[in-house]
């Protein structure tokens, strides 16, 4: 009751693995694109952090963008399905391209194509995703929420990107509640055995 009072979104959490996407952001970068920028969390924290001259946020879901755009988090919104190829962006237009949480909403083909797109628009390129399938239905009133896709550390690194592990250990295939929590620092290099996985491509320095 409280929360629906407050106005506040059904899903109110952040992940503690922003702080990785957010180390893999480069200091000097001057024009960061978000897609499927939800909230703007990564928005808000690119801002804060990064500053660059100019920050794009995409996403197909209306209330979102308007949430973003009532607390001016991105110089830009594009509403936009991310199926619909190519983006209406030119060739190397920014320097870094973040997509958290995404790919495994699109098909298979789709998600393929995205990464080509961001590859084109953009010099580096950061992207998280569940290193295995879990059923999702529609939340936060957004029917884009669907999962259905699967990613693997071998799609990433047969397209030459650098992949690690960001989430919780995966126990025979499965996260464990607790257990996994407590072991997800040894996922890090070993990105296979991760619930999540990050992959960057385009960049040199942290890793």
């Amino acid at each position: 009751m409280l929360r629906r009072y407050c106005g506040m979104p059904d899903v109110t959490w952040m992940p503690f693995w922003y702080s990785w996407v957010l180390r893999a952001v480069p200091r000097e970068s001057r024009s960061i694109i978000d897609l499927g920028c939800g909230r703007g969390i990564m928005g808000a924290l690119c801002r804060i952090y990064r500053e660059p001259r100019r920050l794009v946020g995409v996403d197909i879901f209306e209330p979102y963008l308007e949430f973003c755009r009532k607390f001016g988090l991105y110089d830009e919104l594009v509403l936009w399905d991310l199926q619909k190829i190519p983006l209406p962006f030119a060739e190397r237009e920014f320097d870094v391209c973040i997509c958290t949480e995404v790919l495994e909403h699109l098909p298979k083909l789709k998600g393929e194509e995205l990464l080509d797109e961001m590859e084109r628009i953009a010099s580096q390129i950061i992207v998280t995703t569940p290193n295995l399938f879990f059923v999702q239905a529609e939340y936060d009133g957004n029917p884009w929420q669907k999962h259905v896709s699967r990613w693997s550390v071998r799609d990433f690194r047969r397209r030459g990107y650098r992949v690690f592990g960001i989430g919780g250990l995966k126990v025979l295939g499965k996260r464990v509640r607790y257990v996994s929590t407590a072991l997800s620092m040894m996922t890090f290099w070993m990105p296979q055995i991760s619930d999540m996985i990050l992959a960057v491509k385009g960049f040199s320095g942290w890793y």
